[in-house]
């Protein structure tokens, strides 16, 4: 297959600045732009989950969206997506109801129980409520997704791969070993990969990802997310780009989430080995010696870093995942 020569990549920040590199590392003349730019380019990447579904389905009446405009509007549609999960496909999630006015939040809440998690509808963000004097609508007047919470062990990532097999020619699944994550009100501390899981929640795990990302449609890597309680796993959220935990896989993967990614839309091989166990930490920066935090977390061994627009990103690898950890940890454990 001739490589489609200029690639638009829809976004702005890491995310897209690290696709389109990787379509560049691949042959491809990409750039970051938006959606007015479109016209100029034979394919256009989303990496940006705020992106205008009605948009996206105008463009691709002439040319090539990645991931499918429909799998965009579904996967960017918390209602939405939980409905497909839950409803036709029978995925355990936790439950759930979506909301649009107080009074439906206020019954959704009487309903399900506290303590709960409050997210939006559309974009990012979410907010726990344990009681209904904490029940007040964080996010203006966006439709709202209100989901129980349960003190469950722990969340883990399942990238996965679609894309048509290059030896047999049909359309096949890849799983990245998967990734354990840690989140404080709703923002990402740390990652590691492997993470643990028995061989029933592991088996559990990957036919979820299987299942929501045929439905979803297309090629391309989905960022799967999990709880898991013991044996059982619960679908939360499936997002068809790459994700700041799979950042990880840059240190730990012998080809990391963005190359999959570009690979998995230009139709070339899937590799998603992994080389060797790693953690990475998101460590604020502060407004002082960003540098000296820099310089302090690379003097631990296979350690490095990168400095974010408000944090610094540790990766770390080791024989062990319990070892990576210990070293991202001593690396982000700088005072000025």
């Amino acid at each position: 297959m001739k490589l489609l020569p200029r690639v638009l990549v829809l976004g702005s920040g890491l995310i897209a600045d690290e696709l389109a590199v990787a379509y560049r590392r691949l042959g491809c003349d990409s750039a970051v732009g938006s959606l007015s730019d479109a016209t100029h380019y034979d394919m256009v990447v989303v990496a940006d989950d705020t992106v205008n579904a009605g948009e996206l389905r105008t463009v691709a009446e002439q040319t090539p969206v990645v991931p499918a405009v429909s799998a965009c509007a579904l996967a960017f549609d918390r209602a939405a997506l939980r409905q497909k999960a839950c409803e036709e496909l029978g995925l355990p999630t936790l439950t759930y109801q979506p909301t649009r006015t107080p009074e439906e939040l206020t019954a959704a809440a009487e309903s399900i129980g506290y303590p709960l998690i409050m997210k939006p509808r559309l974009g990012r963000g979410q907010h726990v409520a344990t009681s209904p004097d904490e029940l007040a609508h964080p996010f203006g007047d966006q439709d709202l997704m209100v989901e129980r919470f349960i003190d469950f062990d722990y969340e883990v990532t399942i990238l996965t791969v679609r894309s048509v097999d290059p030896a047999t020619g049909e359309l096949a699944t890849w799983f990245c070993e998967p990734i354990g994550t840690r989140h404080d009100h709703g923002e990402l501390v740390e990652a590691w990969q492997p993470a643990l899981l028995s061989e029933a929640a592991a088996d559990n795990a990957r036919s979820i990802a299987a299942r929501i990302t045929g439905a979803l449609e297309g090629c391309g890597l989905f960022a799967i997310e999990l709880f898991v309680d013991g044996e059982e796993v619960y679908f939360s959220q499936a997002t068809p780009l790459p994700t700041l935990d799979g950042m990880l896989t840059r240190t730990t993967q012998r080809v990391d989430q963005f190359e999959l990614f570009a690979r998995a839309s230009l139709r070339l091989p899937i590799d998603v080995t992994l080389t060797t166990p790693g953690a990475s930490l998101l460590a604020p920066r502060g407004v002082s010696a960003p540098r000296d935090a820099l310089t302090h977390a690379m003097s631990v061994e296979e350690t490095g870093g990168q400095l974010l627009a408000d944090a610094l990103l540790i990766h770390s690898t080791a024989d062990t995942v319990e070892e990576a950890r210990d070293r991202a940890a001593r690396a982000a454990d700088y005072d000025a």
